[in-house]
């Protein structure tokens, strides 16, 4: 009879040991995966950016096997200071708030953005009424002291530095607050809607936005006219954080590279997030011309500071020098 009872104890001991063995496992391989935070930039209405990537975001959760949060940034500066303080996975933001995330090692571009009409880059515009007497820059820069100007975020590649730089700088413009009635700062829709309103006498956009804008509201688009386009910008690309598991990356690649190829509810759908067609493969040298714009705004700002001396001023040339040389190293290194 003890004997009994000493087996029954030793077996329940062992069932014991056993379950205390198992349950942390079992637990573990129910647990959740790991969200990917993607953050997005919002060019147009944050709820309508959030609607047009929501599918794409769906499909990419059950590709990657986790779910993805959505984050909507209407302040180009604000995501990548998210993405820098490791809070987001993946990013779609512009050319150069990717340069701050990539100069600060944390991130890297992986894809870039492929339009309906095959293009790889687009342009920056200044846009006016229609009725405005005015037909070019030339025009424009002549009797900025009676106009009003809107101008792009300062962290917008194409809504403020590429039109500071091709457009005023190299026509001997240093600040558009120094020719203006005034300045003021909007998103490219928001610019787009003050020319269309008689709200401002000039404004920023690109030629995407515009399209879009034509779409969405063309009765206003009617009254609104381009008095000067830029260079081609490379689209905006994709970043992923630098520190994923390889494994996840391979996984995230694969989908984007191959969504919207064959399937016609996929082109629906990258048709909507921003007139595209699909993804190419990119790194993060499509930002070497941008690390150049950048230097540019650097120095400018460097050598406009009158609060500077000579020998401060020569230092920080110096440091942007060689900021940029580290940055070109970097950018024409990657793969």
């Amino acid at each position: 009879m003890a004997t009994a009872r000493q087996q029954l104890k030793r077996l329940l001991s062992g069932l014991c040991v056993f379950l205390l063995l198992v349950g942390p496992a079992r637990a573990q391989e129910k647990a959740p995966a790991p969200s990917l935070v993607f953050g997005l930039i919002s060019p147009r209405a944050a709820a309508e950016t959030r609607a047009n990537w929501a599918p794409f975001a769906q499909r990419l959760g059950l590709a990657s096997r986790r779910p993805v949060d959505l984050r909507v940034y209407e302040s180009q500066a604000e995501l990548s200071k998210a993405f820098i303080a490791g809070e987001i996975d993946l990013a779609w933001m512009g050319n150069a708030p990717a340069l701050d995330v990539v100069e600060a090692g944390v991130g890297a571009v992986f894809a870039q953005m492929v339009t309906q009409d095959g293009s790889f880059g687009y342009k920056s515009l200044l846009i006016t009424q229609r009725q405005a007497s005015f037909t070019s820059l030339s025009h424009v820069i002549e009797r900025a002291r009676s106009l009003s100007f809107s101008d792009g975020d300062p962290k917008s590649t194409s809504g403020y530095l590429v039109p500071l730089y091709y457009a005023f700088q190299k026509n001997g413009v240093d600040s558009t607050k120094a020719i203006f009635k005034s300045v003021e700062t909007g998103s490219h829709q928001q610019n787009l809607a003050k020319v269309a309103k008689g709200e401002v006498d000039v404004a920023t956009a690109n030629n995407e936005e515009l399209a879009f804008f034509k779409r969405d509201f063309p009765a206003l688009a009617e009254n609104v006219k381009v008095v000067w386009e830029s260079p081609l910008i490379p689209q905006s690309p994709l970043l992923w954080k630098a520190s994923l598991a390889a494994e996840t990356k391979k996984s995230i690649k694969t989908f984007v590279m191959n969504f919207g190829a064959t399937n016609a509810d996929e082109k629906k759908i990258l048709l909507a997030v921003n007139g595209l067609s699909r993804f190419r493969p990119s790194t993060n040298r499509q930002l070497v011309p941008v690390a150049d714009l950048e230097m540019f705004k650097t120095r400018r700002s460097i050598n406009n500071d009158k609060s500077l001396s000579d020998a401060e001023r020569l230092r920080k040339i110096n440091e942007a020098i060689e900021r940029g040389s580290r940055l070109e190293l970097r950018l024409k290194l990657s793969s």
